[in-house]
């Protein structure tokens, strides 16, 4: 049976608020301090703003339009997860008391892909409401945009680089100081360079901040007693916000940009859509 235009908004509706309902019962269970809740918040949470984002054509829109783009956007969260995982594990950032040897595909093929995937439609939902949604804009070129579109590129490549030979030498001992010089000046190049590519960059950095703000709160406030991951002390911005290393929150805001770029570079731009 075919079903009216009204029929599918409620139908959407309702299994949005089911999503969200999900999401929010998850994080509950993980506040109460039961492992094993972040599976289902951040699959319930994705959903749920990907109905919501559907007419802005983002990551649930992929997957019913361009199944193949959608593939291959999660190979590359699943393989930057499994690096950056490797890496931090490998630097003594985090550990896992509960996922060891194939409980990690789990972290690395569901929880993290998916996480990321969430973040992005949470950028989505926050442009939408912030009404500066996420188009990717050629402006005229410059000799300052020509510079940073080679930059912040060169900088990706090198931190990548980085995070590769982080993830497959344990004993590197340069990877951490390595890591954090050049995230600190990708993410300054990253956000100028979106500068160049979208309506106002003042709005969608508040949008990043934002969503970055809410992420930190949703997914790592609910660990501090579930503890399914646990943070190392570092030599650097150990002190707590709302119990979350203020490493750490710097740390989720490279992840929103580097799912951002990720999205750009492989799906939102002119050349591949």
């Amino acid at each position: 049976m075919k079903l009216t235009s009204g029929q599918k908004f409620l139908y959407t509706r309702i299994t949005i608020l089911i999503l969200l309902a999900g999401a929010f019962a998850s994080a509950s269970v993980g506040l109460w301090g039961v492992p094993f809740w972040y599976g289902g918040f951040v699959l319930c949470l994705w959903g749920a703003l990907g109905l919501l984002n559907y007419g802005q054509h983002s990551s649930l829109w992929l997957i019913h339009k361009k199944p193949w783009l959608f593939v291959l956007l999660y190979g590359a969260l699943a393989g930057a997860s499994f690096l950056t995982d490797t890496f931090g594990l490998n630097a003594h950032l985090w550990f896992y008391p509960l996922y060891q040897g194939i409980g990690l595909f789990w972290v690395w093929l569901v929880l993290y892909p998916f996480g990321g995937l969430a973040m992005l439609e949470l950028l989505y939902f926050f442009a939408g409401y912030l009404d500066e949604p996420l188009h990717f804009k050629e402006y005229p070129q410059t000799r300052m945009h020509r510079f940073f579109d080679v930059f912040e590129s060169l900088l990706f490549l090198l931190m990548i680089a980085v995070i590769v030979l982080g993830a497959v030498k344990a004993d590197w001992g340069l990877a951490l100081p390595n890591m954090v010089i050049l995230s600190v000046l990708w993410m300054f190049s990253a956000l100028v360079k979106l500068r160049f590519h979208i309506g106002h960059p003042g709005h969608f950095i508040l949008v990043i901040v934002i969503a970055t703000f809410f992420s930190v709160l949703s997914h790592e406030l609910p660990n501090t007693l579930a503890r399914e991951w646990i943070y190392l002390e570092q030599p650097f911005l150990n002190f707590l916000i709302f119990g979350v290393p203020s490493w750490v929150w710097i740390g989720w805001f490279w992840l929103n940009l580097m799912t951002l770029r990720l999205w750009i570079f492989l799906v939102l731009h002119p050349k591949v859509r």
